[in-house]
């Protein structure tokens, strides 16, 4: 019954109600294929978080590294003033 394919079923439900009806087999690899489209979108929004991340902790890092460049400058020329 079509009147029970609503919008009020589970999230993530793939849903189809073409003008010309879908055998059952049809259907089960139309469903197949949007869960393939789902996955393979959520692997690459997935990879490219994992990406902006890397590019968030190199630039970290060589905020760091120069912060670090600097202190041991400064520690030097301290010393020098020392000796």
């Amino acid at each position: 019954n079509n009147s029970n394919n609503n919008n009020n079923c589970k999230k993530g439900q793939i849903q189809y109600n073409p003008d010309v009806p879908m055998s059952k087999e049809q259907l089960t690899a139309w469903r197949r294929e949007m869960r393939r489209v789902r996955n393979r979108e959520s692997a690459a929004a997935s990879r490219r978080k994992v990406r902006d991340r890397i590019e968030e902790l190199e630039e970290e890092v060589a905020a760091w590294k120069k912060r670090y460049e600097e202190v041991m400058d400064r520690l030097e020329k301290k010393q020098a003033e020392k000796g």
